[in-house]
């Protein structure tokens, strides 16, 4: 069965008049009446019982245009939404985000209440090789870990957030010296945040003890604001440092010192795929990005 076929046999069943459904599909009676014969024999059953000057669908044929309706109103309708995937595509932000997972996702909320028609996939695995951008850290004091294309969104300095009732505590500001034999709670390895830190504790001469790392970033900020270990906590783009119902009171078990000693800050960057430079949607996001890096 050609698909043309089926289509002249649904024009005929609608209209039950040869002629009336060869004008309806611009097309010379005898080759509506050929084709609908040849689906027909193809099928090896009639499909109408002729009358006079009209033709009628027997149970065979009411049976096909019961069958082929909803298909071909599907088929009908590939067009149109194929229309409507490629405009939906064509708004749709892949983003990796490997650092200020917080902060981004702040941001996306703030886009989108400019810019409802764009969508966003966000990824955080670092294996998923496919994006148009990714958000990720490098130590700020070295460029050339950097790609020339590279957009800085943010520089800001990295504190160790310490509990208050703590000899740390009593303290304006540390050294990471100081903090050989304290339990500390950190991202997993593979985080930018967690290589960075790596760099700063083989400056500092220490081998930190770990007491807990997680690959997510809210668990790592809960378990630092709940005063359980001592922790990096960065400047902007974690965001205020809260406690599970909200912003910390005066008094609360955490306190951030700057770290002394050695500069300890990083950049947030945004990497572009190349095939997407050229894409407005996307670099539209990128330069809201860029002018609107600090936490609101």
């Amino acid at each position: 069965m050609e698909l043309l076929q089926l289509r002249y046999f649904l024009a005929a069943a609608e209209y039950q008049h040869i002629t009336r459904a060869a004008e309806h599909l611009q097309i010379a009676q005898p080759a509506l009446s050929q084709a609908i014969h040849r689906l027909e024999t193809e099928l090896g059953m009639p499909l109408f019982e002729r009358k006079s000057r009209s033709i009628v669908l027997n149970d065979a044929g009411k049976l096909l245009q019961k069958r082929l309706l909803p298909i071909m109103d599907a088929l009908d309708r590939i067009p149109e939404e194929l229309q409507e995937y490629r405009s939906q595509t064509a708004h749709t932000i892949h983003l990796r985000i490997l650092a200020a997972s917080a902060l981004i996702t702040n941001r996306i909320i703030a886009y989108r209440a400019l810019r409802p028609d764009v969508n966003f996939q966000l990824y955080q695995a670092e294996t998923h090789a496919s994006y148009d951008l990714c958000v990720s850290a490098v130590r700020a004091d070295r460029k050339e870990e950097q790609s020339p294309d590279d957009m800085i969104m943010l520089e800001e300095d990295l504190y160790l957030a310490v509990p208050a009732n703590s000899p740390f505590g009593r303290k304006d500001s540390i050294r990471l010296s100081e903090t050989g034999n304290a339990g500390y709670i950190c991202l997993a390895g593979s985080r930018p945040i967690r290589q960075i830190s790596n760099s700063y504790f083989a400056e500092a001469g220490i081998s930190p003890r770990i007491i807990f790392e997680s690959d997510t970033t809210e668990s790592v900020r809960n378990l630092i604001a709940a005063g359980i270990g001592i922790g990096f906590w960065p400047q902007y783009s974690w965001g205020p440092l809260t406690g599970e119902f909200g912003p910390l009171a005066p008094g609360s078990p955490v306190k951030l010192l700057p770290i002394t000693g050695q500069i300890c800050r990083r950049q947030i960057i945004l990497k572009c795929s190349p095939e997407v430079r050229e894409n407005p949607v996307v670099m539209d996001f990128c330069r809201f990005l860029v002018e609107n890096s600090h936490w609101l």
